[in-house]
């Protein structure tokens, strides 16, 4: 769609980034509260472990099917009706008195906040064309390495203020922002509409993705480092409160991740033009791998304090911000004319490889051995810089 056609209804760049920010939301403000609320609900660590991971589930699953839903109905249904999901699930969650319907709340919530993430970037590209369109999602990129940054502060104070329900909710009350802005100043981008494509048709799509060298490589790092950072959501509050520090103590520390990760955007503007993106996310791929060794170090060093994590973290929010985006494009670029379906699965499996990795850790006992659980993620972390390297474009002979 041209710009000019709906030049009177440009949509509103902070609510798309709100929107885009719900897996920032869902997981940055409840972490830094597990402890309380596994305390609370007297659920065990798988348990609670699952209250992250069925949201991250449902968030990857619900994106591959959003687009294409999206595509017949239009985007501002599919926004609204996400927005309301996750609202009301939101309210469910936040009133649960059992570990198994907050989970089941959550994943609820999942749904919702992956409907609004799809819609929040393909409005975009709906609206403006390609290099404006660059130019808002860097907007919306730098906004959701904010939103973490404060997530984590504040539902720690709210954590340590009103309990872990106070955390959600605040989730609460940015979904039913983000429903009623929509409703009143978001306009409809997609006047097509196209039928309903088969679901064998799509099942095709990403089986050929998945068969794509190039894909699975660039999708592969960027799902395993995403994974990194969720699952250190997971478990490193237990950690924290073991040296001693409250919920807020370590949404402080633990922000120093999304401070990184703002960094390395920042960085990426200049570096991925300069050295090329699959260089730069290799670049970041090594630093993330030295990064996590030296929290692997520390960790067995027993010198694993919060200002020497919090350093560590850094560094790799800074990997992150110089690898997730180029990889993703890199990914879209090996897709061909598939690039629609590389974007939801790309999304998907950052989500899937997030709740997976944050399972495994807390099933082996990650929550009760910090060593175990950053040995874990080392590993994953060396599998991702292989994979970077197997991802750089080589001249051909």
């Amino acid at each position: 769609m041209s710009q000019q056609i709906v030049a009177h209804a440009a949509p509103p760049i902070w609510i798309l980034a709100l929107a885009v920010s719900g897996a920032n939301v869902g997981i940055s403000l409840l972490s830094p509260a597990i402890p309380d609320m596994r305390a609370n609900l007297l659920a065990t660590g798988d348990e609670a472990q699952l209250v992250l991971s069925g949201f991250l589930v449902m968030l990857g699953l619900g994106q591959l099917g959003a687009g294409s839903i999206s595509d017949s109905i239009g985007r501002r249904p599919v926004m609204l009706c996400g927005a309301l999901l996750f609202s009301l699930a939101g309210i469910g969650a936040m009133l649960a008195p059992t570990i198994e319907i907050l989970i089941g709340m959550r994943m609820f919530q999942g749904l919702g906040a992956a409907a609004c993430m799809v819609m929040g970037r393909v409005i975009i590209s709906d609206f403006y064309k390609r290099e404006e369109a660059g130019k808002q999602l860097s907007t919306i990129t730098m906004f959701q390495a904010v939103v973490p940054l404060l997530g984590f502060a504040f539902g720690g104070m709210l954590a340590d203020l009103v309990g872990w329900r106070g955390a959600v909710g605040l989730m609460v009350l940015t979904a039913t922002t983000v429903l009623i802005a929509a409703s009143i100043l978001l306009r409809e981008t997609r006047l097509e509409r196209t039928p309903p494509m088969a679901i064998s048709r799509i099942l095709r799509s990403y089986l050929t993705l998945l068969l794509t060298p190039k894909f699975i490589t660039n999708a592969g790092t960027c799902a395993v480092l995403t994974a990194g950072f969720f699952a250190m959501g997971g478990f490193m509050p237990y950690h924290f409160q073991r040296l001693g520090s409250s919920a807020f103590e370590f949404g402080l520390f633990f922000s120093a991740t999304a401070l990184g990760y703002l960094t390395g955007n920042s960085l990426n503007r200049t570096l991925g033009p300069r050295f090329g993106l699959d260089r730069t996310a290799f670049g970041g791929s090594l630093l993330s791998f030295v990064a996590m060794s030296a929290l692997l170090g520390v960790a067995f060093a027993d010198i694993a304090i919060q200002p020497v994590i919090s350093f560590c973290l850094f560094f790799y929010g800074v990997a992150n911000g110089l690898v997730i985006a180029n990889v993703i494009i890199c990914a879209v670029r090996a897709a061909g004319p598939y690039s629609g379906a590389a974007i939801g699965l790309c999304g998907a499996l950052q989500m899937a490889g997030s709740a997976l990795l944050g399972s495994v850790i807390i099933g082996f006992g990650g929550d009760a051995d910090f060593q175990l659980a950053i040995s874990i993620c080392w590993i994953v972390v060396t599998v991702g810089l292989v994979s970077a390297f197997l991802a750089l474009d080589r001249p051909e002979r």
